[in-house]
């Protein structure tokens, strides 16, 4: 009976293991926190293994593993998650093994639910050190009210069943929130390696791609020296009109590039934040009315960021563009300044969307939505956001829209424009 149990037990810590690392390798793979119906999918599966290859100690009374994985899906995922999978559990728990002592189950399990509703908001964000005791604490209060129930309904258990039946479950809840916490790690870690070497490539790839400003600049050296001989006012224009061509093509490389080589501003300035959107409106009107796109704003006065207003300005560019660009049949930009604690920039358009996994990749080197595109006109306005101090996110659904939000926390209000240093 006891090789039979240890048995099962083996095979529970094994089902336990193998719903983590599913869990791992999909966050993994798709780059992104896996959705609570997944979660809810592997962890039931993985109680009903549990249960399945539990081992009945006396009249009512079993040892088997399934509210490790009810822990762990509850204290990560939250009280939704947590709700469906007590229900499973008690409905698994009447069809598999009958409806003896059923009532006093669903008592452990709901009290366990209402406790795991609570710990699961902060738990997250807990140190691994209070998460091992908060799920350990709960663990063996369920061990204690296990064998509390036994004792009162007539289970005869011996010591040594007793022991197990407390020392077990939270010998595996320890082992597995340590697994769970070290496989969590390892995939952050793995994830901050490659955001960092893809940005080592960028800068590389910034210090390298200068020599391009060099084709255009001596194109635009060529016209300048062809006018200064050239007489003819038609000429002249039409090589002027080059030069300038090169010269704003070399600059836009240069803009584009070095953004990601240097991202401590040299010089702080105040900028009036609405007056830069506002003249970015101004300057974009033939491009929105190319795309058949119509701009709404509301824009608030006074209000002053510090940082460089070229990088700035360079990008809400970018993030106009790239929104301008996600509406080729047209629709509308809406552009909203809000402050509360914290100033918000809200640019928002209807056109295309993302889905959840371009959302989590937003501002990544070399990843587009677009059939052209580096990605990098994002991914400098993060760089250049973060900065200034500030923080930018964003909200997308498919085919309905995306809004980006620059959000800053050091703002003035400044009404007497002659306060403001040059």
């Amino acid at each position: 009976m006891q090789d039979s149990m240890l048995t099962n037990l083996l095979l529970n810590s094994f089902f336990i293991l193998t719903g983590l690392l599913i869990i791992a390798v999909f966050y993994d793979v798709k780059k992104k926190v896996p959705s609570r119906l997944f979660v809810i999918l592997i962890s039931s599966v993985t109680i009903l293994l549990c249960v399945v290859f539990g081992s009945k100690l006396a009249s009512g009374v079993y040892i088997d593993l399934r509210r490790i994985p009810f822990f762990l899906a509850s204290l990560y995922f939250g009280p939704l998650v947590s709700f469906v999978l007590m229900a499973f559990i008690i409905f698994i728990r009447m069809i598999l093994i009958g409806d003896e002592l059923i009532l006093l189950v669903a008592l452990n399990y709901f009290s366990a639910f209402l406790i795991l509703a609570k710990l699961s908001k902060g738990f997250y964000r807990a140190k691994k050190t209070h998460k091992l005791v908060y799920s350990a604490g709960l663990c063996l209060l369920m061990s204690v009210y296990n064998i509390i129930v036994g004792y009162l309904y007539g289970a005869e258990l011996v010591m040594l069943e007793q022991i197990g039946i407390v020392l077990i479950p939270l010998a595996s809840m320890v082992f597995s929130i340590f697994i769970a916490e070290m496989l969590r790690k390892v995939m952050k870690a793995r994830k901050l390696f490659i955001q960092q070497e893809k940005l080592q490539a960028v800068r590389q790839l910034a210090a390298t791609i200068s020599h391009e400003v060099s084709n255009p600049l001596t194109s635009s050296k060529g016209f300048l020296q062809l006018m200064r001989n050239e007489q003819d006012q038609n000429s002249q224009q039409r090589f002027l009109d080059l030069s300038l061509e090169g010269i704003d093509q070399a600059s836009h490389v240069i803009d584009e590039y070095l953004t990601f080589a240097n991202t401590t501003p040299d010089k702080i300035e105040h900028i009036d934040v609405e007056k830069l959107i506002s003249g970015l409106i101004h300057m974009m009107k033939p491009i929105v009315a190319n795309h058949g796109v119509s701009i709404k704003y509301k824009l608030l006065p006074d209000i002053y960021i510090e940082g460089q207003t070229r990088k700035f300005k360079q990008c809400v560019m970018n993030i106009m563009k790239n929104s301008i660009e996600s509406m080729p049949s047209g629709g509308v930009l809406l552009i909203e300044m809000t402050q509360a604690d914290n100033l918000v920039i809200s640019i928002a358009d209807t056109g295309s969307g993302m889905t959840a996994e371009q959302v989590h990749r937003f501002g990544e080197p070399f990843y587009t939505t677009k059939d052209e595109g580096t990605g990098l006109g994002i991914m400098a306005a993060s760089i250049i956001v973060n900065s200034m101090k500030g923080k930018i996110q964003v909200k997308s659904e498919l085919d309905r829209g995306t809004t980006v939000f620059l959000e800053f926390g050091e703002v003035t209000v400044i009404t007497d424009k002659k306060r403001i240093q040059p």
